[in-house]
């Protein structure tokens, strides 16, 4: 389970440490920050996401633009009546799973496309004062005073992101011959083992949500409707009265 995130520069570190600064400073910044940024899309947690808030502003064209760190919309809302998809396909390209936002008949309509939100609600002149919000909220990518992106603090996290980017160097130098096949396949298996042991470390139940599923698990009476409910009875123990 994932409970704190930490500074993009301690992976940067670890791998000069790792590899050598010699090896390390010949590799670009920006190439680390993307290979990282990829290799925490392959791990694709939930966990490794905070759930963030934020209203944004729509323009004359009906358009609002996304947080730059925005990764998948949970809830949005405009005048505190939810708007609705205009398209199904677009709830597995840019909604997050169990996402309860609606696909007809709520008034307004959107869609997301190139990092705007584009709506069915056209401000006038007259709103130069009262500008038109929309509200959401998201998963975003945890990002420091910088803007570079932050990594969730755990050990697995450390390996599988250092490993990626010396799996990513060494292919190149494999793709020219510059290194043999057991080097590039040695990478190649320490990248996918890390890979799914940060995945299994940042999936792994808190002592919260293993009470919660115990209290599911020994219901004398199954709630199999709870989801209506928001989940609200799960943490509650069962209670048997004498009648």
């Amino acid at each position: 389970m994932i409970t704190n995130y930490k500074s993009i520069k301690t992976i940067i570190a670890k791998l000069y440490r790792d590899i050598g600064p010699t090896t390390a400073s010949s590799i670009s910044e920006g190439h680390m920050v993307e290979w990282i940024a990829e290799a925490l899309s392959k791990i694709g947690s939930y966990y490794q996401y905070e759930q963030l808030k934020t209203c944004i502003e729509v323009d004359s064209s009906g358009k609002a633009k996304l947080p730059v760190n925005f990764y998948r919309l949970v809830d949005i809302a405009y005048q505190s009546q939810p708007l609705s998809w205009a398209s199904n396909n677009l709830i597995n390209d840019y909604g997050c799973d169990g996402c309860t936002i609606p696909t007809c008949c709520t008034g307004h309509n959107f869609y997301i496309n190139d990092c705007y939100v584009v709506t069915d609600i056209k401000p006038t002149d007259a709103d130069v004062n009262d500008p038109k919000l929309v509200c959401i909220s998201y998963l975003g990518v945890p990002v420091d005073e910088e803007g570079f992106p932050k990594v969730p603090d755990d050990v697995y996290f450390d390996e599988a992101l250092s490993k990626y980017i010396t799996y990513m160097v060494d292919y190149r130098e494999w793709r020219k011959a510059n290194i043999p096949d057991k080097v590039f396949q040695k990478s190649e298996q320490d990248w996918l083992f890390y890979v799914n042991s940060a995945r299994g470390a940042a999936n792994m139940p808190g002592l919260g949500q293993l009470e919660n599923l115990k209290n599911m698990w020994v219901r004398m009476i199954p709630k199999s409707n709870e989801y209506n409910n928001f989940f609200a009875n799960n943490s509650k123990q069962e209670r048997r009265y004498n009648h």
